[in-house]
């Protein structure tokens, strides 16, 4: 039988959405963004919601800090306004993303660490977002503990951290905590370990009305199976996976040389379960492409597999300064949604 790519599209959204592969699919596709795959497209814009990650802007917001790492996540910890060393409020970066005409920011909570819990700061920070016309996505949370240690007190209390930065999330009113599965031992020892601390962020979240995602970040993470396995292992509607464009690797992070997991595979793997990306890119060549990220074929894979979430632009190059860099980012995601809107419709 004949299938055009819109019909194409349309069934592979519906398999990823738990419709012919069983529940446990079902339960980390059947959100409210990835319901959306079953219908076919009208426009761009319902492919895929851009956003603007914060990171963008580290070098702006912390200037030199973090040259000397080892101080910068001392200081982090024990005086984090002073490694805010940069020029720009992290607050402002909502006047970024409206320059660039994108309306919700995922944010990064170690730009801010030492505001979690100032309601003060963070009702200028969602006022400023709300005359901005932005709204806030992601919340990304870092230095918080291993949810996955393998010693049960230290995970419980990565797992506090972490709720108490989702009261920060839900106060700004953002959809999604994203978090780190790291921690020790064995991989499957790990796995079981951080499926714990998951299901237990999980109800956390539920009570909230947010989703947590895990994000392919580095240590056991970046091996998507690895993933994609913690995520069926937690098994819970509130668990998705942050998807980002080029953290796949075997073995963690560091290795020289690099051991990559194949990207096309990673993606597959883990766009069941995909409910945000991280479209992270490094430089562009002439005609505004990234040469060493697929953008294409990430957004493809993981549309395929009924994603229908944020994909969160993402620069992390040093080439260009992070305004160019950042609006160059924004313009290949218009540009992939563009095409890729073109191909469903064909």
């Amino acid at each position: 039988m004949t299938m055009n790519r819109k019909t194409f599209l349309t069934r592979s959204a519906a398999l990823a959405a738990g419709t012919l592969l069983g529940s446990h699919v079902s339960a980390k596709a059947g959100t409210p963004e990835n319901a959306k795959a079953l219908a076919a497209p009208d426009k761009p814009e319902d492919l895929f919601e851009i956003s603007l990650s914060q990171w963008c802007y580290h070098r702006a917001i912390f200037g030199n800090a973090r040259d000397d790492y080892g101080w910068f996540l001392k200081t982090l910890r024990s005086d984090p306004d002073a490694v805010l060393k940069g020029d720009l409020d992290p607050r402002d970066v909502v006047v970024k993303a409206r320059e660039l005409e994108v309306s919700v920011v995922d944010l990064v909570n170690i730009l801010w660490f030492g505001r979690g819990d100032d309601a003060a700061w963070l009702a200028e920070f969602k006022k400023r977002a709300d005359g901005e016309g932005v709204r806030f996505g992601v919340l990304m949370c870092d230095e918080l503990g291993k949810i996955g240690a393998s010693d049960p007190v230290e995970r419980r209390k990565a797992v506090q951290n972490h709720i108490q930065w989702m009261d920060t999330a839900a106060s700004l009113e953002c959809r999604f905590l994203r978090v780190n599965a790291y921690g020790d031992g064995s991989y499957l020892q790990l796995c079981r370990n951080a499926a714990e601390s998951l299901r237990a962020l999980g109800e956390a979240a539920e009570s909230r009305g947010l989703h947590v995602l895990v994000e392919n970040h580095g240590h056991p993470s970046s091996n998507a199976a690895w993933l994609a396995m913690l995520l069926e292992m937690a098994e819970h509607p509130r668990l998705g996976a942050f998807t980002d464009f080029d953290n796949f690797f075997m073995g963690g992070w560091g290795h020289v040389p690099e051991r990559r997991y194949d990207t096309l595979q990673g993606m597959l793997d883990l766009a069941p379960y995909t409910r945000a990306v991280s479209a992270k890119s490094y430089d562009f060549d002439s005609d505004g492409n990234e040469p060493k990220v697929d953008f294409e074929l990430c957004l493809r894979t993981a549309l395929q597999g009924g994603f229908r979430g944020l994909a969160s632009a993402e620069y992390e190059g040093e080439r260009l300064s992070e305004d160019e860099g950042t609006r160059l980012t924004v313009a290949l995601l218009r540009k992939a949604r563009r095409k890729l809107f073109r191909e469903t419709n064909a």
